[in-house]
């Protein structure tokens, strides 16, 4: 058997876009501001490392210069974070990635370049 494009658009499962999650606040611009400002000033410049996770890892959509594995003390991946929008649906719910405390994980991580 090989791979062939119609067996790949059997995989395809089109689901309408209905907005944000419902129960979901989105964070207003003025605070995104607040928030980025804040990370600037405790930083003091130093790099800010990201962990990836779900999407970040094949498709990180920010600029880093580094890129490498490392284990995260306290915190680990965990599929706890209910939706019923995107890949999921209201008669099909699902959970996605989110960090959990405690115990670690093995994580990969990204360098993010904001101060170039």
């Amino acid at each position: 058997m090989a791979l062939t494009p119609e067996l790949v658009l059997r995989t395809l499962r089109p689901v309408p876009e209905e907005g944000p999650e419902p129960r979901w606040t989105p964070i207003p611009e003025d605070e995104l501001d607040v928030l980025v400002q804040r990370v600037n000033e405790e930083s003091k410049n130093e790099p800010l490392w990201i962990v990836a996770y779900g999407s970040l890892i094949w498709n990180p959509d920010f600029d880093f210069d580094a890129r490498e594995f490392g284990t995260i003390y306290g915190w680990h991946r965990s599929f706890s974070l209910h939706i019923e929008r995107w890949r999921a649906k209201r008669t099909l719910p699902s959970g996605t990635a989110a960090s959990g405390r405690e115990r670690s994980s093995v994580a990969e991580i990204f360098r993010a370049r904001f101060w170039a």
